[in-house]
């Protein structure tokens, strides 16, 4: 499932909190995200509307099982494109900064040629 920028940035979000915390709050997403509350309120709508988080009694937001599959690949992918502009003497700021927008628009074909070039050429970070 290809999700757009706004998708894809919450999961991420929520998946970093949930890791971090182990429940995450609509203000915590909006804190981190530095939008409003009204926002995410209707993007975590959006989100539940297509199975990619759950809520618990006390409101606290969870990945699905497909929300987390969808966050960690989205994750993986920034990782990649991290690596891949700091190998060609990108800065960290803004290899860091690209890559939350490369992540979006970069397609299977292309991530899964840069993990290959990675895995032959045995570069690490």
């Amino acid at each position: 499932m290809k999700g757009n920028n706004s998708t894809e940035d919450y999961l991420k979000c929520i998946l970093s909190l949930q890791n971090e915390r182990g429940s995450v709050r609509a203000v915590d997403i909006a804190r981190t995200l530095k939008v409003s509350k009204p926002t995410v309120s209707v993007t975590v709508r959006k989100l539940y509307d297509q199975d990619l988080i759950c809520f618990d009694q006390d409101g606290h937001i969870y990945l699905t099982i497909r929300g987390r599959e969808l966050a960690e690949k989205v994750n993986e992918k920034n990782i990649l494109i991290v690596k891949a502009l700091k190998s060609i003497g990108v800065s960290d700021e803004t290899a860091t900064e690209e890559a939350c927008l490369m992540e979006h628009v970069i397609g299977e074909e292309t991530y899964k040629c840069l993990e290959r070039f990675f895995e032959r050429h045995g570069q690490t970070e």
